[in-house]
C-alpha cells in the first residue's frame, strides 16, 4: 500500500504532453490556414457582356494578384490578365471584356502568389461559358449606314418563324435607345424596324428570343458625305465657217482657212469628193474615204497660218458645186487662183488661164484674116 503526502495534487500521467500538443497543433494549424482567397464568376455569360470577377482575400495589405481569363477547351490560352493590389480590404472586382471572344468555355484563375498558400475554403479557380448564337442571326441591311434619322434593321432569325425576337439598341453613349422589347418576325422568320436616331456613330443591337441571348451586331452610321462642288465650264462654241465653190477634176475648188489647233474639215454629200491638203512638211496628203452619201471628213492642225485645200470629184465625169465647212477656223475662203502649194500639181489651163484666152482669141483673129484674103 503506497502512501501519498498530503499535500502533493493529483496529477493524470501524460496529460502535460498532451496538453502541449494540443497548443502546438493549434499553433501550427492556425498559422498554416491563416491565409484564404476566393473567386465568384458567373456559370454562363452572354458574349459581350463584361465578365465581372469578385474576390474576397484576407492578405495583407500591398500584395498585388493576378487574374488570369483562359480560354479552355481543346487547349489552355491566356487572352487576359488583370492584376489587383490589395489595400487591406478582403473584398475586390476585375472585369473582363468579353466582345472580341467566341463562344465556348473559358476559366478564371488566380495562379499561386510565391510565400503564400490559400487552405480552408479558398476558390482559386471558375469555370465560365461564352454564349454566342450571333450565327443564328442573317443581317440584311447595311451594317454601315449613312444618318438620315433612323437605324434600319431588316434580317432573319434563324428557327423563329411566325414569333418574335426581343431587341435593344445601345448608342454611341452607351444609352440604351430602344427596348428591350419584341418584334415580330414573319413566315419566314424575318424582322424589320426603323429606329430613331439623331447622332452618328456605333450602335449595338442585341438580340435575345425565348431561350435566351442570341447575339449582338453592331452598327455604324456615318455622316452624308458632302459632295464638293466643282465649277462647271461650258465648252467653248468652235466658230463654225464655209465657202462654197464649182469643182470638176479638171477644175478643182481650191480653199484657203486660217485658224489654230485642230480644224474639222468637211464637205458637203451627194458627190464623191477628194481632199488634198499640204502637210506641215509640205507633203500633199489625200483623202477619200466615203463615198457620195457621207461628206468627206479630214482634221488638220492650223498653226495659225494659211491652209491650203484642194477639193475635186474622185469620177472624172463628175462636177457641182462643193460646200466646203470648217469647224474651228477663224475663216474659210474659196481661192481665185492655184495656190502655190498646188502650182506644180496644176494643168496648164488652170495655171494660166488667161494667155489660154489670148491664144483662142489669136486663132480666131488669124482665121478671120486668112478668110479675106
Amino acid at each position: 500500500m503506497s502512501r501519498m503526502h498530503p499535500n502533493r495534487p493529483k496529477t493524470i500521467p501524460g496529460i502535460r504532453t498532451f496538453v502541449l500538443l494540443a497548443l502546438l497543433f493549434s499553433l501550427i494549424t492556425g498559422v498554416t490556414s491563416a491565409y484564404e482567397l476566393s473567386i465568384d464568376t458567373p456559370l454562363q455569360l452572354q458574349r459581350g457582356m463584361p465578365l465581372v470577377v469578385n474576390g474576397t482575400s484576407n492578405l495583407p495589405a500591398g500584395i498585388s494578384v493576378d487574374v488570369v481569363l483562359s480560354r479552355s477547351e481543346y487547349s489552355t490560352e491566356e487572352v487576359a490578365r488583370e492584376t489587383v493590389t490589395l489595400q487591406g480590404s478582403k473584398d475586390f472586382t476585375i472585369t473582363f471584356d468579353t466582345k472580341d471572344l467566341s463562344k465556348g468555355q473559358y476559366k478564371v484563375e488566380v495562379p499561386a502568389i510565391a510565400g503564400y498558400s490559400f487552405l480552408g475554403s479558398s476558390v482559386s479557380l471558375r469555370v465560365v461559358t461564352i454564349i454566342d448564337r450571333t450565327d443564328e442571326i442573317t443581317i440584311t441591311s447595311q451594317k454601315v449606314q449613312q444618318m438620315d434619322g433612323f437605324l434600319r434593321l431588316n434580317g432573319a432569325i434563324k428557327n423563329l418563324k411566325n414569333a418574335g425576337v426581343q431587341i435593344e439598341v445601345e448608342g454611341p453613349d452607351d444609352e440604351v435607345l430602344f427596348g428591350p422589347a419584341f418584334i415580330a418576325t414573319n413566315v419566314e422568320g424575318t424582322f424589320s424596324k426603323n429606329i430613331p436616331i439623331t447622332e452618328v456613330g456605333q450602335y449595338e443591337v442585341s438580340f435575345t428570343d425565348s431561350n435566351g441571348y442570341i447575339g449582338t451586331i453592331v452598327f455604324t452610321v456615318n455622316e452624308v458625305p458632302v459632295l464638293a462642288t466643282i465649277p462647271t465650264t461650258l465648252p467653248t462654241a468652235r466658230p463654225l465657217n464655209s465657202a462654197a465653190g464649182m469643182a470638176s477634176n479638171d477644175h478643182p475648188a481650191y480653199f484657203i482657212v486660217t485658224g489654230s489647233g485642230p480644224i474639222a474639215i468637211s464637205t458637203s454629200a451627194g458627190t464623191d469628193w477628194v481632199i488634198e491638203y499640204p502637210d506641215a512638211n509640205g507633203v500633199i496628203r489625200k483623202v477619200n474615204n466615203k463615198g457620195k452619201i457621207d461628206p468627206e471628213q479630214v482634221s488638220v492642225e492650223g498653226s495659225g497660218g494659211i491652209i491650203t485645200l484642194k477639193v475635186y470629184p474622185y469620177r472624172l465625169s463628175d462636177e457641182g458645186e462643193v460646200t466646203l465647212t470648217a469647224e474651228g477656223a477663224d475663216s474659210i475662203q474659196l481661192a481665185t487662183g492655184v495656190p502655190e502649194a498646188f502650182a506644180s500639181t496644176a494643168t496648164p489651163t488652170q495655171k494660166s488661164p488667161i494667155p489660154v484666152a489670148l491664144v483662142i482669141m489669136a486663132l480666131l483673129a488669124l482665121g478671120i484674116k486668112k478668110a479675106y484674103k
